[in-house]
């Protein structure tokens, strides 16, 4: 009996019904381990989401640019129901828009995923809007360089590194009117994360390459600057500063 009333005067009369018990760390207790910060975070859901896919890895070098999966991978495509989900998820992180166009096709997703990276790791919408069409944040980062976290670059004058972004102008007539940075206006666009990085190339991944999550090497010039190419005539680094 008495033991019964210690117990109830020390511990059970403390917490109420439901209450989670309070937990604390002591002053003096270092963590173990280091949480990532938004960079690391954008490149983890990169990678996650290009292994979900089955790594495949698009060759730009060749006419036209061609997908190749690891032979043991499952072919991932924008319309087959385990993949779709995730343009789904992409798509409705960046728009209210619907993603099926008037044909009953997937309409491009690339810039929905960035924004779906960019989102899911933490970077506020003021530092990068929410958007299906790369040039709305493309524009927002040039207009706002001072107080964003990403600032942009002529692609011959910065040497990207794994966290930053690299744009390239699509469709034939308009890559035609685009002649360097300065030009850089409304338009069909793409950009891809950039993953890794070693000498002479990087390592990218972007969305909505050939229907899904891949990964480009992309060389680069004696000073680690990205060499453009026909099929992707890079103009624009979006460098990360924190």
């Amino acid at each position: 009996m008495f033991l019964g009333i210690v117990l109830l005067l020390t511990g059970c009369a403390v917490q109420k019904q439901g209450q989670s018990p309070a937990i604390s760390v002591a002053a003096n207790i270092t963590p173990s381990f280091d949480i990532p910060d938004i960079r690391e975070r954008m490149l983890y859901l990169a990678r996650q989401e290009w292994e979900l896919f089955g790594r495949p890895e698009v060759n730009y070098d060749i006419e036209p640019p061609a997908v190749t999966y690891p032979s043991e991978a499952t072919q991932g495509h924008e319309t087959l129901p385990p993949f779709f989900s995730r343009v789904f998820m992409y798509w409705y992180t960046a728009t209210d828009l619907p993603i099926i166009g008037y044909e009953g096709e997937v309409r491009p997703w690339s810039g929905a995923f960035i924004v779906w990276l960019a989102r899911s790791a933490g970077v506020p919408e003021s530092d990068l809007p929410s958007t299906v069409l790369h040039w709305d944040y493309i524009q927002h980062v040039i207009a706002t360089a001072s107080e964003n976290r990403f600032v942009s670059h002529a692609i011959n004058t910065y040497a990207p590194k794994p966290g930053d972004i690299i744009c390239a102008p699509r469709g034939e007539a308009f890559i035609q009117s685009i002649h360097n940075y300065n030009d850089l206006r409304r338009g069909a666009y793409h950009c891809d994360l950039v993953v890794a990085q070693r000498p002479g190339e990087l390592d990218v991944i972007g969305g909505n390459v050939l229907n899904t999550v891949s990964l480009a090497h992309i060389k680069l010039d004696g000073a680690g600057k990205v060499l453009p190419t026909k099929a992707r005539p890079w103009m624009l680094a979006i460098e990360q500063r924190n």
